[in-house]
């Protein structure tokens, strides 16, 4: 029997027909997960890496498929979470830059395709570190021909009207065009002018930093960007055969939101669901999943840090993200798991009273 008998039920309007959420929950969306080889759930040495970690396998599917989506936008939406924030990758036409890289933009493709859709939203964080950089022109068009027709469906987040884009890593975005800020402001004014000229509208671009990088007036990301935010970020802690406690990595991005305070434009804070890469053998330091109290006792504090820090969110609106739905190799997980159920979704719907 399902776990998730509700899952299916019919479409609901998002957010009724009255005014947005006081705070805007967004998760980060990993569309990484295929089925044929060599694929996310095979360690490095080839064999797969699930049954060493079974607490970690999703309940509502394995991998992105049409299904799966429409059961993971579902499940999402019923315990308040209000947009995704789908990561996509570019690949030159008829190639990829990783074996079996084209199954990465199943994410935006089945969400806009999924009879589930309109209850509630996406956006395109476009992932821009290599080998996925987009360096010509002609591939800049391609790119913004793309995202733009993706921002025209009526379920792409908008913001006081205006239509949410970020872009995955800002110091990559600078040094790919040369460390020219009147570069990176020509491809950015070029996306917003396609975005006018196919009726889409005003767009709100945000870049991607690091957790503790203030940024002062005068910074090259606040001349080009409308706000930025963090995917997600970590201290600088050894590896350990042990894992660090949750809290460690909690009270990081605590910190990290502090040293935005006073940003030239609104930083888009993040929650970390956890960080544990031991299934890819990232060397890296891992942290224990949190328990129930340590993730609401989280998001009970970003959700304050928003109520009293005016800096904090998109223009306009509070907000943050997750990181992540479904990062189940990293350990950024958010979906339902063999290991947490829906215990995480279960907290954001006791916190923000959804």
């Amino acid at each position: 029997m399902s776990l998730f008998p509700a899952l299916m039920l019919a479409v609901t309007p998002l957010f009724g027909a009255t005014a947005e959420p006081d705070i805007l929950v967004g998760v980060n969306y990993f569309a990484g997960w295929w089925e044929p080889l060599p694929n996310k759930w095979n360690a490095k040495d080839g064999n797969d890496w699930r049954p060493s970690f079974p607490t970690r396998i999703p309940l509502l599917g394995e991998y992105n498929t049409q299904e799966v989506m429409d059961r993971e936008i579902a499940a999402a939406a019923d315990h308040g979470v209000d947009f995704f924030a789908i990561l996509w990758y570019y690949n030159p036409p008829g190639t990829e830059r990783e074996p079996n890289a084209r199954f990465l933009d199943r994410g935006l493709k089945d969400f806009m395709a999924s009879p589930n859709a309109p209850r509630m939203r996406f956006m395109i964080e476009f992932c821009n570190h290599p080998p996925y950089q987009v360096s010509t022109e002609e591939e800049w068009r391609e790119c913004i021909g793309y995202w733009v027709t993706c921002m025209k469906h009526p379920s792409y987040l908008r913001v006081g009207g205006r239509a949410v884009f970020k872009v995955h890593g800002g110091h990559f975005f600078l040094k790919q065009n040369g460390e020219d800020v009147g570069r990176c402001k020509d491809r950015l004014d070029y996306l917003r002018a396609e975005a006018r000229a196919a009726g889409v509208g005003e767009l709100l671009i945000g870049c991607g930093i690091g957790a503790s990088e203030a940024i002062p007036s005068g910074h090259w990301a606040a001349q080009l960007f409308d706000f930025t935010g963090v995917y997600m970020d970590l201290p600088g802690l050894p590896p350990t055969e042990e894992d660090y406690p949750y809290p460690l990595l909690a009270d990081f991005a605590a910190e990290g939101r502090g040293r935005h305070v006073s940003d030239a434009v609104p930083h888009l804070p993040y929650v970390p669901a956890g960080w544990n890469p031991r299934p890819w053998g990232d060397p890296r330091p891992c942290f224990a999943f949190p328990t129930r109290q340590e993730w609401v006792s989280t998001l009970e504090k970003v959700k304050r840090d928003l109520a009293e820090t005016a800096a904090l969110g998109l223009p306009g609106q509070k907000a943050f993200t997750i990181y992540a739905w479904n990062e189940y190799g990293e350990g950024g997980i958010v979906a339902p798991t063999r290991g947490d159920g829906p215990m995480k979704l279960e907290a954001i719907r006791e916190v923000f009273g959804r």
